[in-house]
């Protein structure tokens, strides 16, 4: 079996809650009900002293009684469930509309800006202010105060809801790829869990302006709701039920907030426990470690030959004409200046990048009639899905395997033996949030394991690591790549980190291969070696050199 890396200490160990932690906690739950309370109180002063009329501002005794006497008769729960009805059927019409379009358009930028003017011209316009047309167009009945919700709620939805896609989509874009998930997996997976949090925000400002938008229209065109009810006592001068009808709206408004809020995340909550007793919160099985890597695996080079990848706009290519050869089972680590094309060239061999010229091959002298091997990437940003725990990530990597007749046990297998390689099997079934900086590069490097890579891409991973972290990291690491049988292409900017890991050091510069430098140094590499030193200080000088 490989010999797995070391656990890393657990960071996260338990703390005592901080003094006054409970004293700040009551004190939240106060303040919402505080400044309620002082306005209530203040409003009880001034109609007492006789400042202002009663029927201009009745007392809070007069208007609780009002709203008792209405509440009795029936008329006001009447009121209330004829907008109550009518708010929430134009807030689904509106909601389904607005997630269907936001879905559709997220990814077709074209189609949007052809339907930019119209929407954004519906957008700016009151919706109260088509009434008359909409009494005009649809009558008197439901319908129009229908259109008018729909109206208001509908862009608060819209943007919110594509705002979120695009960002998911935007961040975890090259991941999909990477694992090669297909449209249905990435929408299941990533899509949908990722805007969740956007969708619902939403949502709930959707619904507010479908409830304000939709008293308003009963004020103006209804014979029944808390709008109509409002309006018909305006106009008799009864106050108290004026302000029985106010609070009642937003009363019933806080509500509603309350409740969606609550079941969202309720829902939020139970798909995470779900999670936690299902796939994500088994126990790891216990399974038999492979004595060593198979001899018979395929081992994979890479061959760039004239290559040019460019970004639109760019008049010099980061990548220009470059010609290299990756050895099978080698592990090559690239250097080079901000901007000599060494992630560009990077996302070339991992096929998120086309090239304008030249090509990018893998060969294997022995790949026993497959044509392409399995490519895995270790992003520089660990991109670890925060809704899934670190098990649910790493057996994201298998779930594009289509072709291959992986049961679960054995998916669950591979995911385990991942996780061990990596050091962080006992961090299984934790979230991302739960883990430190160097516990998520490991997660992200136990994802890419899981897929049992022929050809591992690695993406300046310790970049963002403290310096005890990164040389831990990166001496583990090694460790692993002599025992499992893969080819690896690293960037990095750090010299000290190619001598330390890699085979060989290729230096970039003006978007082609400047110098070539084989590491023949036995492992583990000490920079007290000479030989060690020297090598470091020859890239350093290649690097300096312009």
């Amino acid at each position: 079996m490989p010999k797995a890396f070391r656990n890393p200490p657990n960071d996260q160990n338990d703390r005592s809650a901080p003094p006054g932690a409970e004293r700040r906690s009551g004190l939240r739950r106060v303040l919402p009900i505080l400044l309620p309370a002082v306005i209530l109180l203040g409003w009880w002063l001034v109609t007492s002293s006789g400042a202002v009329p009663a029927l201009l501002l009745p007392g809070p005794g007069a208007v609780a009684k009002r709203f008792l006497s209405l509440l009795d008769s029936g008329e006001l729960l009447t009121h209330a469930a004829v907008s109550m009805s009518r708010v929430f059927a134009g807030f689904l019409l509106s909601a389904s509309a607005a997630l269907g379009l936001a879905l559709l358009l997220y990814r077709r930028p074209l189609w949007e800006s052809a339907l930019s003017l119209v929407l954004e011209a519906l957008r700016v316009i009151p919706p109260l202010s088509l009434v008359p047309l909409l009494i005009l167009w649809l009558g008197i009945d439901e319908a129009p105060k229908l259109a008018i919700v729909v109206l208001a709620s509908f862009f608060p939805i819209y943007l919110s809801a594509l705002t979120a896609l695009r960002s998911v989509s935007s961040k975890y874009r090259e991941l999909a790829q990477m694992l090669g998930l297909t449209e249905s997996a990435r929408v299941q997976e990533i899509l949908l869990p990722g805007a969740a949090p956007g969708i619902l925000t939403g949502l709930r400002l959707g619904f507010g302006y479908a409830w304000r938008a939709l008293v308003g229209a009963e004020l103006i065109a209804a014979a029944s709701g808390l709008g109509y009810l409002i309006e018909d006592a305006s106009s008799l001068a009864r106050t108290d039920v004026v302000m029985v009808g106010i609070l009642t709206i937003a009363g019933l408004g806080i509500l509603c907030d309350q409740l969606f809020r609550r079941g969202a995340e309720g829902w939020t909550k139970s798909c995470l426990n779900r999670r936690r007793k299902s796939g994500g919160g088994q126990t790891a099985l216990e399974t038999a470690p492979p004595s060593a890597a198979d001899p018979e695996r395929s081992l994979w080079g890479i061959a760039f030959e004239g290559l040019v990848v460019s970004y639109p706009g760019l008049t010099q290519p980061p990548v220009n004409h470059l010609t290299l050869s990756i050895a099978p089972g080698s592990v090559t680590a690239v250097l080079g200046r901000s901007g000599c094309g060494k992630t560009t060239l990077l996302k070339a061999a991992a096929g998120l990048l086309l090239p304008q010229a030249g090509t990018v091959r893998f060969t294997s002298p022995n790949a026993s009639g497959r044509t392409h091997p399995k490519v895995a990437m270790v992003f520089q940003e660990p991109l670890l899905l925060p809704w899934k725990t670190v098990r649910e990530n790493a057996a994201l990597a298998l779930s594009a395997r289509t072709g291959e007749a992986l049961s679960e046990a054995c998916k669950s297998s591979a995911v385990t033996q991942a996780l061990t390689l990596a050091g962080i099997a006992d961090l299984a079934e934790r979230f991302p949030a739960e883990l430190s900086g160097g516990q998520q590069q490991r997660a992200g490097l136990a994802r890419a394991l899981s897929a049992e890579p022929d050809v591992l891409l690695m993406d300046e991973p310790f970049g963002a690591l403290d310096a005890l972290t990164r040389l831990e990291l990166q001496d583990e690491t090694r460790a692993l790549f002599n025992r499992q049988r893969m080819t690896v292409l690293m960037i990095t900017h750090d010299v000290r980190e190619a001598v330390r890991m890699a085979d060989r050091a290729v230096v970039l510069r003006g978007g082609s291969a400047a110098a070539d430098h084989s590491l023949l140094m036995p492992f583990p590499r000490r920079f007290s070696d000479p030989a060690v030193g020297a090598a470091e200080e020859g890239l350093l000088a290649e690097l300096l050199h312009h």
